[in-house]
């Protein structure tokens, strides 16, 4: 998106911790791909060929596993953590510098309290689109690619069943995506509303007390505070739809998985180790396409910060 791409030049100064925080939280999906492998063939080892010694070498590689993908998320989240708060300190500080560079009539047509929301909370609100969400949608593209892969190779067919729930989930995210969007930038607009009424009446303490008008602005706030809530509460509304639907899809892809592959072990066509691995598999893969839903949801709720601040 346009609007998007003119703040990566806030991105740039950081591009080299950008991408290794990328290869961080790459390299997490890689060791989880790596360890639902090993759980595959220690079911194997214990129910089919009952093989101690092969056992505890497969719990041995697992333990190292677990810990090296530790370490992996922690250089992730703290990578991840300071980039955000450097690129929107350093957005906040530009837009105070342009702010001051504005004419006399400017600050005529704007509230105070508007700006101040635009210059605290709609940059706050941008901090997880332009620094976390490219990161982690890194992180779905390996899990995906990966787990598809793997899921292709041990059975075509089961793996056809998952990849048919995509355009499901992605119209779902559509649909729920431009809701949230209208309704995200209600609610900022709403409280830089609130928050132009605080700064007033904060400012003009003495004129507000002198003409005993505590009521008035009492009653001026509720107002304003209720609209925002209003809004808030219909947002909350459609997350609390949005979210029980794409978990009733997963729910459906996991209940088909569990039937088919149930009736192949006992067939013998497939191996319990192969099924529990399969259904693992299956829930990692359905963690992307629920991850891209919410990324695209969060992104048409940062449109309206965006617009905001441009």
């Amino acid at each position: 998106m346009p609007a998007f791409r003119r703040f990566a030049t806030y991105l740039r100064p950081y591009r080299g911790r950008m991408a290794a925080a990328a290869l961080l939280i790459m390299a997490v999906a890689g060791t989880n791909l790596a360890m639902l492998w090993i759980v595959r063939r220690l079911v194997d080892l214990v129910l089919v060929q009952r093989d101690a010694a092969a056992l505890q070498t497969a719990i041995l590689e697992l333990g190292l596993l677990f810990l090296a993908q530790g370490l992996f998320a922690m250089g992730h989240s703290y990578l991840t953590a300071t980039i955000g708060q450097h690129v929107v300190t350093d957005l906040r500080m530009q837009l105070f510098a342009h702010l001051q560079t504005l004419s006399l009539s400017f600050f005529a047509r704007r509230r105070t309290g508007e700006l101040m929301s635009r210059l605290m909370n709609d940059v706050s609100a941008l901090q997880h689109i332009l620094t976390e969400a490219p990161i982690d949608s890194a992180k779905q593209v390996v899990t995906l690619v990966g787990g598809v892969t793997i899921l292709f190779l041990m059975n075509w067919r089961l793996c056809l069943l998952i990849l048919v729930l995509l355009p499901v989930i992605v119209v779902v995210a559509r649909v729920f995506g431009r809701r949230l969007k209208a309704l995200s930038t209600g609610i900022q607009d709403e409280t830089a509303g609130a928050s132009t009424i605080l700064e007033e009446v904060l400012s003009g303490i003495r004129v507000v007390k002198s003409f005993v008008r505590e009521q008035y602005e009492l009653a001026r706030f509720t107002v304003q505070v209720r609209r925002t809530l209003d809004v808030a509460v219909r947002r909350a509304a459609v997350l609390a739809v949005f979210v029980p639907t794409i978990t009733f899809v997963t729910f459906a892809a996991a209940a088909g998985v569990l039937w088919y592959g149930g009736i192949q072990v006992i067939r013998g066509t497939m191996s319990p180790g192969d099924m529990i691995a399969f259904v693992l598999y299956a829930g990692l893969l359905i963690g992307p396409f629920g991850g891209f839903a919410r990324l695209y949801s969060q992104v048409k709720e940062g449109q309206g910060a965006l617009q905001r601040v441009l």
